[in-house]
């Protein structure tokens, strides 16, 4: 039987727990173990037909203005990682950008406040979490009923806390109305943050400035944990202990 620490110990031992991303370093171990089991989660949530993880997974439809893989088209090639059909090599690739864009954002720091040099400081548009996502991204439809399904949640934040210190600054939401509750569910549930980014990333990829300059770095390294994952929770009994 796999168990979450069976997954941990891989992201642990892999190339990308080592990999010094420019100029931001190594990523903290917390988040390169926190990566592979939010890739686990939703790697099961696709087997049960998951609505919004089916949407993740789709593929590549040429809307380069909403969709990252299409943004990223190019740069996906040339590393191989091809996304014309819907499945789950699409759904693996979309978090290799996902992760890219974690260490770009935040130094893949679970609990990060908003940018204090931009001016995004009302409850709307304040950034938080590992991703930077803020409040005006989240809009009906899918993006709102995850955002929803998380309320009071905390999955995962034992994990991606290894290796981080919180400062005073991050633990500071920003602003009025249901904009600061979701900052904060942004920093105390980092598997919401990373299923709301990835939905994002397929929807409103223009909310983020490292996308819209192709900054966040694709990883083949990435590639090679995840499909780690993959093959250890297939052989496994590991999904109803994450999906249930």
């Amino acid at each position: 039987m796999a168990s979450l620490d069976q997954i941990t110990e891989l992201a642990a031992e892999s190339a990308i727990a080592h990999y010094d991303w420019p100029h931001r370093g190594p990523a903290p171990i917390g988040y390169v173990k926190g990566m592979a089991v939010c890739y686990a989660r939703v790697y099961c949530r696709y087997q049960s037909g998951d609505a919004a993880v089916l949407c993740m997974a789709a593929a590549d439809g040429n809307a380069p203005n909403t969709d990252a893989l299409s943004w990223y088209h190019d740069e996906f090639a040339a590393q191989g990682m091809s996304n014309t059909i819907n499945g789950i090599d699409t759904l693996r690739h979309l978090f290799v950008l996902l992760m890219g864009l974690g260490m770009r954002e935040s130094s893949g720091r679970y609990c990060e406040g908003r940018d204090t040099s931009a001016d995004n400081t009302s409850g709307d548009t304040a950034e938080a979490g590992t991703f930077q996502v803020s409040y005006n991204a989240c809009r009906a439809g899918l993006l709102r009923g995850l955002y929803e399904s998380y309320q009071g949640k905390t999955d995962f934040l034992p994990i991606f806390r290894e290796g981080v210190i919180p400062t005073p600054s991050d633990l500071i939401n920003w602003g009025t109305g249901e904009g600061v509750s979701f900052q904060q569910l942004t920093k105390s549930c980092p598997l919401f943050a990373a299923e709301f980014a990835a939905l994002a990333l397929r929807m409103e990829r223009t909310h983020w400035g490292p996308i819209n300059r192709r900054d966040a770095e694709l990883r083949p390294e990435c590639d090679a944990l995840f499909l780690a994952v993959e093959n250890a929770v297939a052989a496994s009994d590991l999904c109803p202990l994450l999906v249930g």
